[in-house]
């Protein structure tokens, strides 16, 4: 709720000359109503707006935005993943990520060993 509220007073108060930070809008949503509502809001600031925003999300579908709307663009931070290493390289780069690397945190950070099996299990299941 208090995610939405916060989102619903930027796209009140907002003009072109706003900062808007983003981060991961839709938690607490279906997987479905967390893209719709991202996506839309996205686009809202994006046309009607006009700001600069940084929007982060795991919705790897609403990298299209770019090819649709001119003031829109791409960006991620380099990460180097070797087996079941991960390195954070804090570099911005242009374009899309190639790649999500949740289950590479989950295994630094010492997740059971049973649960990083069944996650890996299920992405794999979706994935193809």
């Amino acid at each position: 709720m208090a995610e939405m509220l916060e989102a619903s007073c930027m796209l009140k108060t907002a003009t072109n000359k706003s900062f808007i930070i983003m981060d991961e809008l839709g938690r607490g949503t279906s997987t479905n109503e967390g893209f719709g509502l991202a996506s839309a809001i996205a686009e809202y600031i994006a046309q009607e707006i006009g700001c600069y925003c940084l929007f982060a999300t795991h919705f790897h579908e609403m990298t299209a935005m770019e090819k649709e709307l001119p003031n829109v663009k791409n960006l991620f931070v380099r990460a180097d993943a070797e087996g079941d290493k991960l390195t954070m390289l804090y570099k911005v780069e242009e374009g899309v990520i190639d790649r999500s690397y949740g289950i590479h945190v989950a295994q630094m950070l010492k997740f059971p060993e049973e649960v990083l099996a069944e996650a890996k299990a299920l992405a794999n299941q979706l994935e193809n």
